[in-house]
């Protein structure tokens, strides 16, 4: 960790960086971070304390506290805000006057938020749902099942976005550019839900499953051949509910171009999402199940099954 004079454009940062770090020391002593007590000394936590503490040395406890390391590691980091008991939110700001980024994630959200659910049902007849960071589905407006899948009918362990675009081939009857438009572009997301989170049971059990059930998602985790980056376009097409077979001469007569939208939380350690396909206007829901009325399934019911 190479040491950097610090230019005038950062010195604020650095003061706050100075004083947000002196306070949380002085507001603990050695018992609480359990160190043998000092007698006589004086109250809070020095910066030998602190060293002592994380297993670092004064001296890199000095130069954070003074704003002149250029890259602090996140195991250092990590170190000073369990010695100093910062809550996540106190977390959050010494990464970023520290090092300049927010720092990684510990958790994420995998409770349905009344908020957003409301304003998921508020947003029919476009379709749209509430996923967390291992796009397990939250909620779901009625849009979904009429324009996607019913979640209600499918499996409680596979009511999950992965599972229904890389499994239930009925995703390749809706989306019109499957491959281009939806799953390498997904995969990519996947893949950064892994390494934010690579010791999640249920990331693990879901990557694990789609690659035993999907020869895509197995060949492109292997080649580490994603999508690469987002498709530029947020319009996408889907095929409209009942007309959901690209086989036939008619097909692009019923391709419906919709705006994909996600609203992602503010919060790095909270992982959920919105997302919302706004379709064009005057095209309303179908008042039909996508899959109950899909000519390329048949007369197939609960879709993932």
């Amino acid at each position: 960790m190479a040491s950097a004079p610090v230019s005038g454009a950062d010195q604020e940062r650095v003061e706050l960086l100075r004083s947000f770090l002196r306070a949380r020391r002085l507001r603990l002593d050695r018992t609480d971070v359990g160190l043998v007590p000092r007698v006589g000394g004086r109250p809070g936590l020095s910066q030998d304390d602190l060293a002592e503490a994380t297993g670092y040395s004064t001296r890199v406890i000095s130069q954070l506290e003074q704003g002149r390391l250029r890259s602090p590691s996140a195991q250092l980091l990590q170190a000073v805000t369990v010695a100093l008991r910062l809550s996540p939110d106190e977390r959050h700001v010494l990464w970023m006057l520290a090092a300049r980024s927010t720092p990684p994630a510990q958790r994420y959200a995998t409770d349905v938020d009344p908020g957003l659910a409301r304003l998921v049902d508020q947003l029919y007849p476009h379709p749209a749902c509430v996923t967390d960071a291992a796009w397990r589905v939250l909620a779901a407006n009625r849009a979904i099942a009429e324009w996607f899948v019913d979640f209600d009918r499918v499996e409680p362990e596979r009511r999950n976005v992965a599972w229904w675009l890389f499994c239930d081939p009925h995703a390749r009857h809706v989306l019109v550019d499957w491959e281009r438009d939806f799953a390498g572009f997904f995969l990519d997301r996947l893949r950064e839900a892994w390494v934010a989170w690579p010791d999640d049971p249920a990331l693990r059990s879901l990557v694990a499953g789609l690659r035993v059930q999907s020869p895509f998602v197995d060949r492109a985790w292997r080649e580490d051949a994603g999508g690469g980056v987002a498709p530029s376009d947020p319009v996408h097409a889907l095929r409209r509910p009942g007309h959901t077979d690209p086989g036939p001469g008619d097909d692009a007569a019923h391709h419906v171009r919709v705006e994909v939208v996600t609203l992602a939380p503010g919060r790095p350690d909270d992982g959920r999402r919105l997302v919302a396909f706004l379709l064009p206007d005057g095209e309303s829901g179908p008042g039909r199940l996508s899959r109950d009325v899909c000519p390329a399934c048949g007369p197939r019911r609960g879709a993932g099954r």
